[in-house]
Parts: structure tokens; sequence; C-alpha cells
């Protein structure tokens, strides 16, 4: 069974003190409503915030910023004393290697520049962008950097990250061994993690503030029969297979990021799916569970987890963090329903974690009930599917001000950004004028010491 505490912890974070997300809509949509009973409600059919710009306003600064975003769509700017961090899903992959490192060698390839513009859109000092091609390495990445991030698109100011990272993933390596049965070695099916090329669908993280370099921590080595009570299928590997088979189907990245005097670690993943692969299911649940494990130092859960440099162990129980990335969907994947319930699911019940409930008007415009969703999964039956994807759950020690995720309703400004697939378009693919079918999803956290100029 899953180890993640059972204790739910789903709340707002604002002006430092806790208020449910029900209340959160109360307030909004009813001032002083705080004062009637409030009944929890579930995040994902909590009724969308309306407004009248003749509603009273809130005192309070994070809780009127927080209105005034989801009433225009545009994320306001991040307050003095606060860290915005953000994840998206870019979509920045190509079908054969180098190719995204040329397109993105010169600034004006339409993807890049719609992809920079979402992110200027949003204004994080730490994102992190999963699902590109890293297969060039830094190159790559300095080269969206320089060419898209820092040069203003669609009217937004271009944004200079000194910092980034960037590393070597699983997605596309071969295992040298028959993972898929098909007779033939070689291949997407017999890669480590999923793609058809070495470095395909990979992560980089861009940040305004310094890294701490020698104590960044990748995972991306660490082998899958090494986690104790794993979910590995019995019969679908052989011994040989499970003796190379690795945990993280990308990588698992711990990143400290040094902002003012404190020091926030991003802990970064882009886990398989469930139809990745034999066992996509099972290894998604243990790639999840392992930021459960990591993050209950000295409980002796983490006594298996290696880092590539050999330092064994996890983190500390008194660091800032944010986990961040494309976790999937959040229900769990037969058949491992039963046995190992959904690790995201759980996740967001853990103590140590909170859930800052992003929501956006445009999910709930494309499909109502569902205005955390972050993904565009396709069409069923005449109905947009969508799901909650893409994660940022900060540290429950952290004030999280304010958060959201980028989905302007069309004819707000950025909405051709967020448009989803026409109809009779194949799931999951972007048109042409949207990047990806993700959303950018963001978070304000409030840090002692951000804005004493201290880096």
């Amino acid at each position: 069974m899953s180890a993640f505490p059972r204790v739910l912890r789903r709340v707002m974070m604002l002006g430092g003190a806790l208020v449910p997300a029900a209340a959160l809509t109360a307030l909004l949509g009813a001032p002083g409503a705080m004062a009637a009973p409030v009944v929890q409600a579930s995040p994902l059919t909590a009724p969308m915030i309306t407004l009248d710009f003749g509603d009273a306003l809130p005192s309070n600064p994070d809780l009127l910023r927080q209105m005034m975003w989801i009433k225009s769509g545009q994320v306001p700017a991040v307050s003095a004393d606060g860290l915005r961090v953000a994840t998206f899903s870019a979509g920045l992959s190509r079908s054969a290697p180098q190719e995204l490192a040329e397109d993105l060698s010169e600034p004006g390839d339409a993807q890049g520049l719609q992809v920079a513009e979402t992110v200027q859109r949003a204004a994080p000092d730490v994102v992190l962008l999963t699902d590109m091609d890293v297969d060039a390495g830094e190159d790559v990445a300095q080269s969206f950097r320089t060419n898209y991030l820092a040069v203003g698109t669609g009217g937004q100011s271009g944004i200079d990250y000194p910092y980034m990272y960037v590393s070597e993933v699983n997605n596309g390596v071969d295992t040298g061994a028959d993972l898929d049965d098909d007779g033939i070695i070689g291949g997407s099916g017999d890669a480590f993690g999923p793609g058809s090329f070495a470095g395909q669908h990979g992560m980089v993280l861009y940040s305004k503030h310094p890294l701490d370099t020698d104590g960044i921590r990748t995972f991306t080595e660490l082998p899958w029969a090494a986690m104790p009570d794993n979910a590995i299928p019995e019969g679908v590997y052989s011994d040989l297979e499970l003796s190379v088979l690795r945990l993280s189907s990308t990588s698992h990245w711990d990143i400290p990021v040094t902002v003012g005097g404190e020091t926030v670690h991003i802990l970064a993943a882009q886990p398989s799916r469930a139809e990745d692969g034999p066992a996509g299911a099972e290894r998604h649940h243990d790639e999840m569970r392992f930021w459960s494990d990591y993050l209950a130092a000295g409980t002796g859960r983490d006594e298996y987890i290696v880092d590539d440099e050999g330092q064994t162990g996890g983190l500390s129980t008194d660091a800032p963090f944010v986990l961040a990335g494309d976790f999937g969907p959040l229900t769990g994947t037969a058949p491992v329903d039963t046995d190992h319930p959904s690790a995201v699911a759980e996740m967001l019940a853990a103590e140590v974690i909170q859930d800052p409930l992003p929501v956006s008007q445009g999910a709930e415009n494309l499909r109502a009930g569902e205005p955390a969703a972050t993904e565009v999964m396709g069409r069923q039956n005449g109905e947009w599917v969508l799901a909650r994807s893409d994660y940022l759950l900060p540290s429950a020690t952290i004030t999280a001000a304010a958060s959201g995720v980028f989905w302007p309703v069309p004819g707000q400004l950025g909405s051709q950004l967020t448009r989803a697939n026409a109809p009779g378009g194949k799931p999951g693919e972007p048109n042409e004028t949207t990047p990806s079918e993700h959303r950018l999803v963001w978070a304000d956290l409030n840090l002692p010491g951000i804005s004493d100029g201290t880096d």
C-alpha cells in the first residue's frame, strides 16, 4: 500500500492565515460571507467565482490580487516579498534529435514564441518547463533563454533568467533489454523512459535567483527494484530486466534555489503515465511515492534513496520545498487502484504538503465543474475531457499567498495561447495557435528576506 499519510490538508494560505478553499470562494462571491458557516467543497466541483466591479473589495492585499486575476484572466504582479514559482508542460518536443535545437537556434519559431509569451504573461521568478527536448543539453536551454524568454513577445516584457538547470534524463535512453517483448532490442519501447531518442521530453529549470549547484541532487539512475514494497507487477519483467530498470521515467530533481536569506528546494519530476510501457501505472505510482519517502527523512523510509552522486537519504524535514511538474491525472489507474491507489491523490493528503488549489475561469468555461484542470485530454461523446495534471505543491511551512492556472477565457488577453483543439482534432495535439494542451500553473510564496536584496 502507499505510504502517504492520509491526513487531508488542502488549504489556501492568505495573509498568513489558513483559509479553506470554499471559504475563499464564499468571500470572493459574497463579501462578508466569512461570518457564515462554510462547507468544504471539492476542488474539482467548487463553483467558479463571479464578480462585478461594483462589489466591495477585500482589504487583504493577497486576497484582492487573487480576486482580480480570476476576474480578468491576467496574472497579477508578484508582491515585493513574494516568490513566484511556475511549471508548464510546454510541448517543446520534436520527432527527431537536434530538431528542437535547430528550431530554437534563432528567434522566430512559432511554438517557441507561444511558450515564451505564456511564461512572460505569468512572469515567474522560477519556472520548470517539462516536455522539452534536452538532447542538445545546455545548448537548447540556452537558445530558448536567449532567443525567446529574454525577448518580449506578444506585447510582454522579456525576462532575464541568469540561472538555469538542465541535465540528462531517462527518456529515450536504451536499456539494452527487450522490455516490450517485440523480439527486438532497441527503440522507444525498450528505453528507460518514454521517448524515441535520448533526451526527448526532458525538463529545464530557469531562475532569477541563484541555484545552489553543489546542493543539487538528481536520481536518474536509482533502480526501481531498490524501493521497498514497490508496485512492480509480478511476471512482467525478467530478473535481467529488473536489474537494469530505473525508477524515474524522466528524472527526479532536488534543486535548491537561494532566495534572499532562505533556500527553497524545487522538487521536480515528470513521471510516466499508465500508457507508458507494460507497467506504466505501477511505475507512475512509485515515481510519486518516491517523494513521500524523500520527505520522510529520519523515519527509515528514505534509506533506499541514493542519488546519482552516491549521497543517501532524503530531504531534511525542516527544509522548505515546492513539488513541481506534470504529475499526471489525479485519479488512479487500473489495475493498481486496489493495492496502490492514486499516488497523486494521496500526496495531496500529506501533512507536510499544502495544495494551493489553483483554478482558472478558462477551464470552468470549457467544462463546468473543473476549474482546477490544467490539461485538455480531448473529446468524448461531444464533451471536452479535462484533467488536473500539472502541480505546484509547497511545503506546509511556506505561506502560499496566491495561485492560479493561466487559462484566460476566449476574448481575454492571452486567450489565443490556451485554445483547445478544434472538434475532430486528435486528443493531446496542439493546434496551430496553441503551444501545448497543458496550461501553466503558478503560485506566489511569501518568504522572509526576499525583498532585502540579499542574493
